[in-house]
């Protein structure tokens, strides 16, 4: 399965991202996505040794600082 029609399938869906740069890694509710694999998340914390730090809300992420995408 191409990579686009997987995350299609997980709209709606918990999902976990790990980010480019310092082990960022975010968890929240797949609202969309696009062909270059631009994410919308909603009630996005990050999280830091298995602990969630910060609530974030509403954030978009850009699909080239992305490593790995993982459902919940």
């Amino acid at each position: 399965m191409f990579p686009n029609k997987k995350i299609q399938s997980l709209v709606g869906s918990k999902i976990q991202v790990e980010m480019k740069g310092n082990n960022h890694i975010l968890e929240g509710t797949l609202s969309s996505a696009d062909e270059y694999l631009n994410i919308h998340l909603i009630d996005t914390v990050e999280v830091e040794d298995e602990k969630r730090i910060k609530s974030l809300g509403s954030v978009v992420l850009r699909g080239n600082n992305i490593i790995l995408v993982n459902p919940l």
